[in-house]
């Protein structure tokens, strides 16, 4: 009797490095535009005086 066994799918994933290579550098990427928007959120706005003079109104 042949049994077929599954693999698992965490382990297709290991042992993909080409893929373990991809998550890692998506992971940061993601991270850190995720940051940089937290950022810019946290910001505080321009005032009058300089908005004025680098639009020229």
């Amino acid at each position: 009797m042949s049994e077929e066994r599954r693999t698992p799918f965490l382990q297709l994933v290991f042992d993909d490095f080409i893929l373990l290579l991809f998550i890692g550098v998506a992971v940061y990427a993601v991270s850190y535009l995720i940051w940089g928007l937290i950022e810019i959120a946290w910001l505080p706005p321009i005032p009058e005086e300089i908005r004025s003079a680098l639009l020229g109104r």
